[in-house]
């Protein structure tokens, strides 16, 4: 009899990460159950993947800021490394 679970990894070539989807009993409760890969598609799993999804959405903003703030940094060395250079030849013409 089938069973409903929401895998936690990609399973290759049976599903992917969040994905709900239906699989054998003995797939579910012999292998990826216990090699926590996805969990049963009920109350408590749901509830259990909710909590996953929103603390991974948490650490992809953080992790977006982070990214946006070093590029920022980058960028305003790049412009003080060009206005440096350009006195510098401004200087030199003069």
């Amino acid at each position: 009899m089938p069973m409903k679970v929401i895998f936690l990894k990609d399973v290759k070539g049976t599903g992917r990460k969040f994905e709900e989807r239906q699989v054998s009993d003995g797939y579910a409760i012999n292998f990826l159950i216990p090699n926590k890969l996805a969990v049963v598609a009920d109350g408590p799993g749901l509830a259990a993947v909710r909590q996953l999804k929103a603390q991974e959405e948490k650490y992809r903003e953080a992790e977006d800021k982070r990214i946006q703030e070093k590029q920022a940094k980058r960028e305003e060395k790049r412009r003080e490394k060009e206005e440096a250079l350009e006195k510098l030849r401004r200087e030199e013409r003069s």
